[in-house]
């Protein structure tokens, strides 16, 4: 399996797609092993993980992986905004909409039970005012904590 050793190597990093999940957390598996053994990527800074509360311009308008904890998740506007910071006009935030709250709700995940989790979150982060990655599907959102 190409995607499996490449992963296990350090080589690649796990982006997914939603309407192309089969696999998905097999793959997970494998990258947490190699980002916890530190193998190729995982040991260069570059692809570090990024945490939620420092992220600066060099880390948006790229695909990074983020941990931090959830300070709120409300809906508005028809999807749901989990912020990582008190301040939601500047802090790192997920957008949930559409089909993707219903991909997650599927999946057992509801994202307005976030806040005050601690989670790793992957995709492309978006620059503007304050950094934003949309979140098409769960395997994007992994809990850290269980849930309260």
């Amino acid at each position: 399996w190409l995607q499996g050793e490449l992963l296990q190597r350090g080589l690649a990093r796990v982006e997914g797609r939603a309407d192309e999940r089969v696999g998905l957390a097999a793959m997970l598996a494998i990258e947490a092993t190699a980002r916890q053994a530190r193998h190729g990527l995982w040991a260069l800074r570059a692809f570090a993980v990024r945490r939620a509360d420092e992220l600066s311009r060099r880390d948006t308008d790229a695909f990074q992986i983020v941990e931090g904890r959830a300070t709120q998740a409300a809906k508005a506007g028809g999807a749901v905004y989990v912020n990582f910071g008190p301040d939601w006009h500047h802090a790192f935030t997920l957008r949930i909409a559409g089909s993707a709250l219903k991909l997650c709700r599927e999946a057992g995940l509801d994202p307005l039970t976030l806040a005050g989790a601690a989670l790793r979150v992957r995709g492309f982060i978006e620059g503007g005012r304050r950094p934003l990655m949309e979140i098409t599907f769960p395997e994007q959102i992994e809990r850290l904590t269980p849930p309260r």
